[in-house]
């Protein structure tokens, strides 16, 4: 009879309505049990965290591999490489410069809520954050639970919606900009934009719970429906998706490992402009078309 080999670690629960740390846990010298243990961990708890972590950026790269098939964000998204040469999945997010050049992406200003990559067909199931470089203050990241967001909404709104798409636009950055693979597209009017279409309402492969899937707030559009009407519907959802009550933020330290899943999850970040250096390095694993 084979018995299942016991992990050491423990799984401490935040106490918000999302998120929980790994204490005890090694990620670079990981058994296939404690994976399993941790992947667990995340489908309950939507966030983990591992403080203290100690592991070269070719270890984190193959920890990041134990949860899926490993896809950095599309070329066309970012303004400059911003890729390691000993771990070519790893991207950089990050507001150093170096000669006068900036390393990574992102810099040091607000980002907003949002689902990584909801703007692809194929949206990343899994983020991975490694602290690297840490401000004083500022540069905090806080999660959402998306489970929570749907099962908040009033009932004739989740009818509403259970049918319902929305189309997430890919050509225009957070900020309103183009992107670097759209410099020819010139309509501002979220109809036209280019972009995937997803379930407003969709099912998590492996929890099998619902959850409100939104991407981001810009350039968001419901196809079927007017303009006004649209955004009228929007607004209300948005108004549920991140309650404080269903919030958890990190106060991130040096060394720590964040992993998120996109799938039933939004996140948003502080900005940080004066505070300091901040580095981080993150993976992302390819997800599934929504259903």
């Amino acid at each position: 009879m084979l018995v299942a080999e016991k992990t050491a670690f423990a799984v401490v629960p935040t106490g918000a309505a999302l998120g929980a740390t790994i204490e005890g846990f090694d990620p670079a010298r990981a058994s296939a049990a404690e994976i399993a243990t941790v992947r667990r961990a995340l489908l309950d708890h939507l966030v983990i965290r591992i403080r203290d972590t100690d592991i070269t950026d070719a270890e984190f790269e193959n920890f990041g591999k134990k949860f899926g098939t490993l896809k950095p964000s599309p070329d066309f998204t970012r303004s400059r490489p911003v890729y390691l040469q000993d771990a070519p999945n790893v991207t950089i997010i990050s507001n150093v410069t170096e000669d006068g050049k900036p390393i990574g992406e992102h810099g040091d200003g607000e980002l907003h809520w949002h689902t990584d990559l909801a703007f692809t067909d194929e949206p990343s199931a899994h983020t991975m954050l490694l602290a690297r470089e840490v401000p004083p203050i500022g540069g905090n990241t806080s999660f959402a639970n998306m489970y929570a967001a749907l099962e908040a909404l009033p009932e004739t709104t989740r009818a509403r919606i259970a049918r319902l798409t929305c189309k997430h636009q890919a050509s225009h950055n957070a900020q309103g900009g183009r992107r670097p693979g759209y410099k020819d597209i010139e309509t501002e009017d979220v109809r036209e934009m280019p972009g995937p279409i997803h379930p407003l309402v969709r099912t998590h492969p492996d929890t099998g719970r619902q959850a409100l899937f939104l991407g981001r707030r810009f350039g968001a559009y419901i196809p079927g429906l007017t303009l006004e009407k649209s955004e009228a519907l929007l607004d209300e959802l948005w108004s549920y998706a991140a309650l404080p009550e269903h919030t958890w933020t990190q106060e991130w330290r040096l060394g720590d490992l964040i992993v998120w899943d996109n799938r039933c999850t939004m996140h948003r970040r502080d900005a940080f402009t004066g505070q300091g250096r901040r580095r981080m390095h993150r993976l992302t694993t390819l997800g599934e078309r929504p259903f």
